[in-house]
């Protein structure tokens, strides 16, 4: 869906470009590199495009005043407003350009918008229509922490009082589960990826009330403060899939999804994501995890899956750097297995007498 991106003067980038990107994007790099924040650019202007579609048909909507209400719910920037966002090392106009192709809704088109330092809540340099896109069409952010616990907080919090705290990728996230589970086909590549993610743990999430759920092992319930974190992550793909919020043409992001899991289930998890890409989905992953980027490797080479890898350095005081990585082909050269061998060499040392 997501095809490539131009983004200039954006956070800690003076530019990122990807003139292609893949089917699986994995993104790794040291804290402060900006990983989280270019996952939530693509989210917010991918996202921005189905809300449009939704909306257009019922209401005389401005796209771009869509567009930067989402950044802003997204980023949550302080009083400055989205001017925040612009490179405090260039100080130059934030740019972005993204174009976006879904081969099997028929759907192409571009993306621009920019604007500086002292924008607020509202982009003029930004196109004032994009086409529409299918219903059939999903956008979906799974943040670090896992929202089931907080749900009610989350929701009272956002929805009720208007208050700041959750960014829209956890409110987004949250209208997606709360709606019941359909009747209707799951595709066959979902349904098996559905059955083995609630293998991992042999049981379920079930949705009891609107804003109520609980995990069921065999013929014991569990409420979610008493699940394990890791069972709740998994859980959460689990219900998309099933309340076909998670369909084979989406677009899903990923924070760390790894954190709370055990390295077998981390790599069970890998190969879950693999067969979703498989069945359509689009993948973008942030990560610092060794087994997520070796497994990534692994599976991409067995399965002939396209996966890009984006090494993210910063120098301080400098912009961000990265290089693009062919999964398929190599294992990259990253933070995460440098940190290893230095461990290891430590530990060499210390057998030595060193």
């Amino acid at each position: 869906m997501i095809k490539s991106a131009i983004l200039k003067n954006f956070m800690s980038y003076s530019e990122f470009k990807s003139n292609e990107f893949a089917a699986v994007n994995v993104i790794i790099g040291k804290n402060d590199t900006g990983k989280t924040g270019l996952l939530k650019l693509l989210y917010a202007s991918a996202k921005t495009i189905d809300v449009y579609g939704k909306r257009k048909i019922s209401d005389d909507v401005s796209f771009k005043k869509l567009l930067a209400e989402k950044l802003t719910d997204t980023y949550q920037p302080g009083k400055k407003g989205l001017g925040e966002l612009v490179s405090k090392i260039t100080r130059e106009k934030l740019s972005v350009n993204i174009e976006f192709k879904h081969s099997r809704l028929n759907y192409e088109d571009r993306l621009h918008f920019s604007f500086g330092e002292s924008t607020t809540n509202t982009i003029v340099d930004c196109q004032e229509d994009i086409k529409t896109i299918s219903d059939n069409f999903r956008c979906l952010f799974i943040p670090a922490k896992e929202v089931l616990t907080s749900l009610k907080a989350i929701r009272a919090t956002r929805d009720n009082l208007h208050m700041p705290g959750f960014d829209d990728t956890y409110l987004d996230l949250i209208r997606a589960l709360v709606i019941p589970t359909q009747k209707g086909n799951i595709t066959s590549e979902l349904l098996d990826v559905n059955k083995k993610l609630e293998a991992l743990f042999e049981g379920q999430i079930e949705q009891q009330t609107d804003d109520d759920f609980l995990f069921k092992k065999g013929k014991t319930e569990f409420p979610m403060q008493l699940t394990a974190e890791g069972i709740k992550k998994i859980g959460i793909l689990t219900t998309l899939i099933r309340n076909r919020q998670l369909n084979a043409n989406s677009v899903i992001f990923l924070n760390e999804p790894e954190t709370t899991l055990h390295p077998e289930a981390t790599r069970e998890l890998v190969e879950m994501l693999m067969l979703m890409a498989k069945a359509g989905i689009q993948i973008f992953i942030a990560t610092h995890n060794y087994f997520v980027l070796k497994q990534m490797h692994l599976s991409a080479r067995r399965d002939n899956v396209e996966t890009k890898c984006y090494s993210l350095d910063r120098k301080k005081g400098k912009s961000v750097e990265f290089k693009i990585y062919d999964l398929k082909k190599e294992f990259p050269e990253n933070p995460i297995s440098d940190e290893a061998i230095r461990m290891s060499d430590e530990e060499v040392k210390l057998d030595l007498g060193l």
